[in-house]
């Protein structure tokens, strides 16, 4: 049950975190893309890739807290599929195939590059 409260934690911070990074970078773009969550999810990824080679073995309380409720909240598949859409139904169909293709494999890539350098044996 304490797991939970690890959790819940972890989320809060993990969500006030993103939205204050997305309102920073709310009016930024690169390439007509929203970078904010683009950049917060690769963050949150490459973030993962690191607490997966240290923490993997270990389902302690900085496990649920860091991986579960902070990177879990952190990262959003929400936003990004919502932002995709709005593209979509904007016309901007191949804005929105590059951001989805950029996003998950970027996320992918960082996720790959953060284990691989972090690995511990």
């Amino acid at each position: 049950m304490i797991n939970i409260f690890y959790i819940a934690l972890g989320g809060g911070l993990g969500a006030s975190l993103r939205h204050l990074i997305n309102e920073s970078l709310r009016h930024t773009s690169l390439f007509s893309l929203p970078l904010g969550i683009m950049a917060i999810n690769f963050l949150g990824c490459f973030c993962m890739g690191i607490a997966m080679a240290q923490l993997s073995e270990l389902k302690d309380n900085l496990y649920f807290f860091l991986i579960v409720g902070f990177l879990g909240s952190f990262t959003t598949m929400s936003a990004f599929s919502q932002q995709a859409i709005e593209m979509l139904y904007n016309g901007k169909d191949m804005n929105a195939l590059v951001y989805v293709v950029a996003s998950v494999g970027s996320c992918i890539l960082g996720t790959y590059i953060a284990y691989t350098l972090f690995k511990t044996s």
